[in-house]
């Protein structure tokens, strides 16, 4: 059952009593806090007067609200980052608003409409409980984590663009004015229907507090009319809840001080003389130029103090079109405080509209006539507004369509005069220097301006300051919804179930938090592959680290395929500490035995070390990356042992030994089959016997091979070049045998890994050369050694990370575990057919699994070839991220760029992904809805640059302290100390 909303508000004026409204003046500014200027009246008295006033909000639920006769809904519209918008885009942006209004005008009637943007506080706690309620099972030290970053970000002020447009529905007494379709005739016309109107008035009167009986039905009819907005409106934004109007309500009354958090502060069940208490406001209007606010601390009791001015919007720039960098709405953001937006507005039918243009036009034609008539010659500017509004009549008259009148105001808040002062004045220079917007400080009207931000009805002003009737599309070119929001958000399937959820917090998109999980886009059905590239250096190893140890305290299964150790060494770190230095660590790392009884080295972090396992392949015995023994069934066995080893060999030296590789093949396959069909006689299932029967191995096809050739050989028949085939491919695979990391793939009896459930699974790649080019037709035979071990050990993490339903740990329920696949040097990877095809089946499968490939690289022209091929195919993206970090060329920008979504060939797009716009530990980051944005990452906590450092000459100085095992020690990296951050 919806709630009552009642707002209780007190004004303290402190006024003359002979003070009278002054007009603002064109050259108005603000007035000296110190001026030692009189009242010019003369005769009176000096005296407080206090005037107190309830706010008329009398309902409200998550859909609609009542202000004194009038019904209204709100609508959260969502933020796009224009940085690096596309032109479609930006065209959206500016236009879309236009359009949904336009749908609102059909009815023929005017319809109320306004506007708020604000920054919003990030309200911490919430997001905290909500990531560690997605966890799958979450340690203490991640519970511990997520509120230290909810601290960290209350403490630098973290906050979200937040837009509102509030929308008249109509009024109890005579129904809606916005376009509800056949359904208009049925809805509400009575004011207060259901109600005993002498005795609901009589209350009113003696206690100020309406008492409200909105019959279910009157609210449910004005809920349809609210339904018809929100669908109108629903490709801009979602509806504006209960909690979201109470915030609106309060943030102009609390200044520059932190809103409650409260959705309210006391609260009654809902009925007859009951009500909930939003706001408890006093504010001074002694001052022509702002509103001294005074508020509670809730907590302490403390008298608190904020200043807030308000600022008229006086003129535009007389050719309103659209153009990115002049846009009002981002250019308010570029300023070092907040600054919040009150635009109101009329929405105009089309006759209204034509009838409003058209008399400003006879204005401005009477007005330069009558110039001419006196022997003037009119200046340039109304030479010009002539012939405008006479072309805006002309297209008007042709083309009816509706417009708008509407005055926009801006208002900071200050916790001093002076500095109210400065930042007044500092708003209204960059308006006027970058958007051509002329803002005045309007004088004696401060009250009725904040009044006028409330949601709701706006007060009847004395005079109607600098009011502008407009086209609808001259309401998006200012890109009021543009912002830097960025990152997870939710979505509503066609069901209206929610999917996704905020995941941990990255890093910073200017003065807004940044929030990403891995899984957050294959919920929001979109692909399981996240893209990390840039040169050495730019950060993207930091990034790829965090998230691994994120995600892994969270509870996500994790397998990282690390070439370079930088995964290994972190997790060293955090599980040994500063032992990692000593000249024995890595060779008894190397071998296993760290950790255990009989080790001087033994963990820090007990709790982590046990839940972290560290694979040294170099170290490995031979066989564990045998085909057979890395896939699910003999006969994908088969088509991996193929591709393994026409990987090992090249393409060219496969097509010479291929014939008698297949033979081998078909025969050691033959002789499984036949130990099958032996075991079934002796009784066993089909089941058991697959399970007791040893599968064929890659030992065994070099074996069958040599049988080959022996046979050949002794047969005096045979042909001399079946011969030299034989010969040549027994050469080749005999030498494979022998190589470093190709004995992996070779062994009589192979022994594939334990499968042991950790959070945390590293397989290192210790002393194997990747290819230095990305061109696979340029490899030599170490290259493509490294190529195909990356991919075997690839598909064998894959079968790591186990895909089988189990017990929900909290809910209970079936479930699969959510899983990660980090791959560092991809491009090793991809760069093959192979490996590409590999890498397209993972991320096909990955949403199906919950698994997610995370992807590290240098080069990400073949994953832009996956991509391309699934759209040309008519699927799904599967990279539902990209993080961009920096390119050292602009030929490398200008390769990146299709990962974000965006044209290569765009300057814009060049310059954000090179030197200065990025740096180390700053990327531009696309998010799952195709959103880009600059981002800087960061780590927050000193323990985690130290564990993240990949450079060999600083890691030693930074790893030289012991992290404290528990996360609520660590210490936040602003607390480091000097000779830390230069090492």
């Amino acid at each position: 059952m919806a709630l009552v909303l009642i707002g209780i508000v007190v004004i303290v004026a402190v006024l003359g009593l002979t003070w009278v409204l002054v007009p603002s003046k064109k050259d108005d500014l603000a007035d000296d806090p110190h001026s030692k200027k009189q009242s010019k009246a003369t005769g009176a008295a000096q005296q407080v007067r206090e005037d107190a006033q309830r706010l008329p909000y009398r309902y409200a639920d998550d859909q609609i609200f009542v202000h004194g006769d009038s019904v209204w809904t709100g609508i959260r519209l969502t933020t796009h980052p224009e940085e690096l918008a596309s032109g479609d885009e930006l065209t959206a942006m500016a236009t879309e608003p236009g359009r949904a209004f336009a749908a609102l005008g059909r009815s023929g009637r005017p319809v109320e409409w306004h506007l708020r943007i604000v920054e919003k506080p990030v309200d911490a706690g919430a997001e905290t409980a909500a990531i560690v309620d997605a966890a799958w099972l979450p340690t203490e030290n991640f519970r511990a984590y997520t509120e230290r970053i909810a601290e960290y970000q209350q403490q630098l002020g973290a906050s979200e663009r937040d837009v509102a447009l509030f929308i008249k529905l109509g009024t109890l007494a005579h129904g809606p004015s916005v376009d509800v379709g056949e359904g208009a005739a049925d809805l509400p016309r009575q004011r207060g229907e259901g109600r005993e109107a002498l005795t609901a008035r009589a209350g009113e009167i003696v206690t100020g507090v309406a008492e409200e009986d909105l019959s279910a039905a009157t609210v449910e009819r004005w809920r349809r009319v609210a339904d018809a907005v929100h669908q109108t409106f629903s490709r801009l934004g979602e509806p504006l809840t209960r909690a979201d109007l109470v915030y609106h309500i309060r943030k102009p009354l609390y200044g520059h001080l932190p809103v409650p958090k409260e959705p309210l502060i006391h609260s009654r069940a809902w009925g007859r003389s009951q009500f909930d208490l939003v706001v408890d406001f006093r504010g001074d209007n002694s001052r022509p130029t702002h509103i001294g606010i005074e508020q509670v601390d809730e907590e302490t009791g403390a008298q608190l103090t904020s200043y807030t001015t308000t600022l008229v919007v006086a003129s535009w720039p007389e050719n309103l079109r659209f153009q990115q960098y002049q846009a009002w709405a981002r250019r308010v953001t570029e300023l070092d405080f907040p600054v919040d937006v009150s635009w109101r507005g009329t929405l105009l039918p089309p006759d209204r509209f034509t009838k409003e243009i058209t008399k400003i036009a006879n204005n401005l034609r009477d007005e330069y006539e009558d110039m001419v008539a006196g022997g003037r010659t009119p200046d340039q500017q109304l030479t010009d507004q002539v012939s405008v509004s006479k072309e805006a009549v002309d297209v008007a008259v042709d083309s009816p369509r509706p417009g708008f009148e509407g005055r926009m105001r801006f208002s900071v808040s200050a916790p001093t005069v002076e500095e109210l002062n400065r930042r007044a004045s500092e708003l209204k220079k960059h308006l006027e220097r970058q958007a051509g917007v002329e803002v005045l400080r309007a004088k004696r009207l401060q009250w009725r301006l904040l009044q006028e931000a409330l949601p709701g009805d706006a007060p009847a002003l004395p005079i109607a300051p600098y009011q502008r009737v407009q086209s609808l599309e001259t309401f998006g070119i200012g890109l009021p919804t543009a912002g830097v929001n960025i990152g997870d958000r939710t979505s509503r399937d066609r069901s209206g179930q929610t999917l996704g959820w905020k995941g941990s917090f990255i890093g910073w998109s200017g003065r807004f938090p940044v929030h990403y999980g891995l899984h957050v886009g294959p919920a929001r059905n979109m692909g399981a592959g996240v893209a990390c590239a840039g040169a050495s250096g730019g950060g993207k190893s930091s990034l790829g680290l965090l998230k691994f140890w994120q995600e892994s305290e969270a509870g996500t299964e994790c397998v990282a395929i690390d070439p370079k150790v930088d995964f290994a060494q972190m997790c060293f770190y955090l599980a040994f500490g500063a032992q990692v230095n000593d000249p024995d660590f890595e060779a008894e790392a190397a071998e296993g035995t760290i950790g255990t009884p009989g080790s001087r080295f033994q963990p820090v972090n007990e709790e982590f070390w046990a839940e972290t396992r560290v694979i040294d392949l170099l170290k490995s015995h031979d066989g564990v990356l045998d085909p057979w023994s890395i896939t699910p069934d003999v006969h994908a066995g088969r088509l991996v042992a193929e591709t393994m080893l026409a990987g090992f060999v090249g393409q060219q030296m496969w097509q010479r030994i291929q014939v008698p590789v297949t033979i081998a093949m078909e025969t050691v396959m033959d002789r499984h089959d036949q130990r099958i069909q032996d075991a079934m006689v002796q009784g066993a299932s089909a089941a058991q016997a697959a399970a007791s029967v040893h599968r064929p191995t890659a030992w065994e096809v070099v074996q069958c091979i040599e049988e080959q050739l022996l046979a050949a050989q002794a047969d005096s028949s045979s042909r001399a070049d079946k011969l030299a085939e034989l010969e040549l491919a027994t050469t080749v695979l005999r030498s494979l045998r022998k190589l470093p990391y190709a004995r992996l793939a070779f062994a009589k009896e192979p022994r594939p890994f334990e499968t042991v459930r950790k959070r945390r699974t590293v397989i290192t790649l210790r002393g194997l050369e990747l290819p230095q080019d990305d061109n696979p037709d340029n490899w030599q035979a170490p290259d493509r050694l490294a190529s195909t071990i990356l991919q075997m050990v690839m598909r064998m993490a894959s079968q790591m990370l186990d895909v089988k339903l189990e017990p929900h740990p909290v809910t209970g329920k079936m479930a699969t575990r959510p899983k990660a696949l980090f791959v560092d040097e991809s491009y090793v990877v991809t760069a093959t057919p192979a490996g590409r095809a590999l890498l397209q089946r993972a991320l096909k499968q990955g949403r199906s699994y919950a698994m997610v490939v995370y992807l590290i690289t240098q080069q990400v022209a073949d994953l832009i070839r996956i991509e391309d091929a699934e759209s040309r195919e008519g699927g799904t993206n599967q990279i539902h991220s990209a993080f961009m970090f920096l390119q050292k060329s602009v030929e490398e920008a200008r390769r990146v760029a299709p990962m974000l979504k965006r044209d290569g060939d765009d300057p814009r797009v060049i310059a954000s992904l090179m030197e200065p716009h990025l740096e180390t530990g700053v990327c531009m980051y696309r998010d799952a809805d195709n959103r880009v944005g600059t981002t800087e990452i960061d780590l927050v906590f000193a323990e985690l640059l130290r564990a993240t450092d990949t450079n060999p000459k600083t890691r030693p100085a930074r790893q030289a302290v012991n992290p404290p095992s528990s996360v609520a020690a660590w210490s936040f990296q602003n607390d480091i100390t000097d000779w830390e951050a230069a090492a």
